[in-house]
């Protein structure tokens, strides 16, 4: 299954326009930039999430920053950054929470900061949806 498939099954919009409610008039960081970030943005409404920065490690060099129209920046800016809570937009989200909480916030200014998937399965969608 690629990363289409996969959003479209596990019906991405509908998770998304979830974040956008709970997140209403929150500053949200997004860490990620690869192919399934891509896949999210280029085919889904973001546009209801207050998107402040889009993290990722290409990022480091000043010259690659440049996603979509976003704000670009290393992860390592992502524990001095003004949000409110931080999304993964990558489908190993488990790597990257703990990278997050273990190496990039810890100790920084936003160290508490909420750390979340973008898109994540559900009990129901594993158990439920075939």
């Amino acid at each position: 299954m690629d990363f289409r498939e996969y959003l479209e099954k596990y019906d991405a919009q509908a998770k998304i326009n979830t974040l956008a409610k709970r997140y209403k008039n929150k500053k949200i960081a997004i860490y990620g930039a690869g192919q399934f970030a891509q896949e999210i943005f280029e085919n889904y409404d973001v546009s209801e999430l207050n998107i402040v920065a889009v993290a990722d490690k290409k990022f480091e060099n000043p010259s690659k920053r440049k996603f979509l129209e976003y704000n670009c920046i290393p992860p390592e800016e992502l524990g001095t950054i003004k949000c409110d809570v931080i999304l993964i937009a990558n489908f190993d989200y488990d790597f990257f929470i703990s990278l997050l909480d273990n190496q990039i916030l810890y100790m920084q200014p936003n160290s508490n900061i909420e750390v979340r998937p973008l898109i994540k399965l559900t009990f129901k969608d594993l158990f439920l949806k075939k």
